[in-house]
């Protein structure tokens, strides 16, 4: 096969890559914030329903009020969430700068090595995730926090 050939094909595939990886992105935080958004109008919604701190009070101390209270609590001092939440953006950012990376052949020079800056800076801040989730991994299992992470 004749190697130029072979190279054009090779960016239009690197290419198209990028262009999969950014759009699966954009949608990954698309996603992400109407999920957050979500979940704060319930919040408040709920909030919304008490007309008073003694209502309120009384909804806490019942199991389902201390069951919504423990949600929280999880979901902000959990290791366990923390470290998947390592794991999934170090995994995006990975592919966002690989997609990156396979943009960097394409276009004039100048623009070509911006790709290039851009993708390697991205896959070193992702792995730099994947690394803080792995060692936050084996600082609970040491420590003992008492959850199974």
């Amino acid at each position: 096969m004749d190697p130029v050939l072979f190279q054009g094909l090779v960016k239009e595939w690197l290419t198209l890559a990028f262009m999969f990886t950014f759009f699966a992105w954009v949608m990954y935080v698309a996603a992400t914030t109407i999920r957050r958004r979500q979940q704060n109008a319930m919040q408040r919604h709920l909030l919304d329903k008490f007309s008073s701190a003694k209502d309120f009070a009384d909804f806490v101390q019942s199991p389902a009020g201390q069951k919504y209270v423990m949600s929280f609590s999880d979901a902000v001092s959990s290791p366990r969430n923390s470290i998947i939440n390592s794991v999934k953006t170090g995994i995006v950012l990975i592919f966002l700068g690989s997609g990156v990376l396979g943009g960097a052949g394409v276009g004039p020079t100048h623009i070509s090595s911006v790709f290039f800056i851009l993708g390697n800076v991205l896959v070193c801040v992702g792995v730099g995730f994947l690394v803080s989730a792995l060692v936050a991994h084996f600082m609970v299992k040491k420590m003992g926090s008492g959850e199974k992470v």
